[in-house]
């Protein structure tokens, strides 16, 4: 049923039973009118975020900026492609800006489509997908240390990353937990507890100074151990929607299962790697697991 869809006048008995209809198809509307300031809030979030990635991402592209801080933690690198010689520092800059532009178009494709179903794997996969928007807190990272900030500046900076990818990981998780049947009256408090959650372990985490990666991010401690907590995380994430197709025996959630892994190979590509073929590869996984995904679901609800 369409969100907000209203009681039909035709019904044989105009009484209780429109009475009851008209009064569900008003709790809709409710639905409605929050998720889409939800949506709306998620987007106007992923344009900012594609703001600031553009604007810290120009000084790098043209080398206007101390690169010191990288040479000295031996996290300069260049690779050659169609013999061009490309650095970490440009590819890194350009995975954030792709990162950013995803999650703006992605976010602006659900705020646009989102009336035509209910679907709460897709309110919880907007959380994920804005969690890649804000890889553009990489660049603050670096500049911050480029220009000599404080380390609590840096490692704040760090720590807003690594919640956003905890907090994405989680929305998905939660995600595919609902279509293997979890129900919630209130996932907006779900949504809330998992933000809370991130934030949390990203307090946790340990950050090693002047340990930068290629990618421009601080190396966290503890690093296998939250590479096995995000494997473990995607493992799950997708076996809960293949129990979901198991369970109803609807092939949607099949593709959309599959959509999931490649979304999230593709995500573990973009933010973690630095080399331009491999970037390219995460961005086209990406893209293809979000368009699984999203019409899979779509097409799915429209038919119940």
């Amino acid at each position: 049923m369409y969100i907000g869809e209203r009681a039909s006048g035709l019904d044989v008995n105009r009484g209780k039973r429109f009475s009851k209809a008209a009064s569900a198809g008003y709790a809709g509307y409710v639905t409605t009118a929050a998720r889409r300031r939800v949506y709306w809030a998620l987007f106007v979030a992923a344009c900012l975020c594609l703001a600031a990635a553009v604007l810290l991402a120009v000084p790098l592209f043209i080398g206007a900026v101390n690169v010191g801080v990288l040479e000295r933690a031996g996290a300069l690198r260049e690779s050659r492609l169609f013999g061009l010689g490309i650095s970490s520092l440009g590819s890194s800059a350009a995975s954030t800006v792709l990162a950013s532009l995803y999650a703006t178009l992605c976010l602006g494709f659900v705020l646009y489509s989102f009336r035509k179903t209910v679907s709460p794997e897709i309110f919880f996969f907007s959380f994920w997908v804005l969690s890649l928007g804000l890889e553009c807190s990489r660049l603050f990272v670096f500049h911050l240390a480029a220009e000599g900030a404080p380390t609590a500046l840096v490692h704040a900076a760090a720590r807003v990353t690594l919640a956003a990818r905890t907090t994405g990981l989680l929305a998905l998780f939660t995600a595919s937990l609902f279509a293997a049947g979890f129900r919630s009256e209130k996932p907006g408090s779900a949504a809330l507890l998992i933000m809370l959650i991130g934030a949390g372990l990203a307090r946790s985490v340990p950050l090693n100074s002047g340990a930068y990666e290629p990618t421009l991010m601080l190396r966290p401690g503890f690093s296998a151990l939250l590479d096995l907590l995000a494997l473990a995380s995607a493992l799950a994430t997708a076996a809960g929607f293949f129990h979901a197709a198991r369970v109803s025996g609807e092939r949607s959630y099949r593709a959309v299962a599959l959509g999931t892994i490649a979304l999230l190979v593709g995500q573990r590509l973009l933010v973690t790697d630095w080399r331009p073929l491999s970037l390219m590869l995460g961005f086209g996984l990406v893209l293809a697991g979000s368009w699984l995904f999203v019409s899979r679901l779509h097409a799915y609800y429209l038919w119940q």
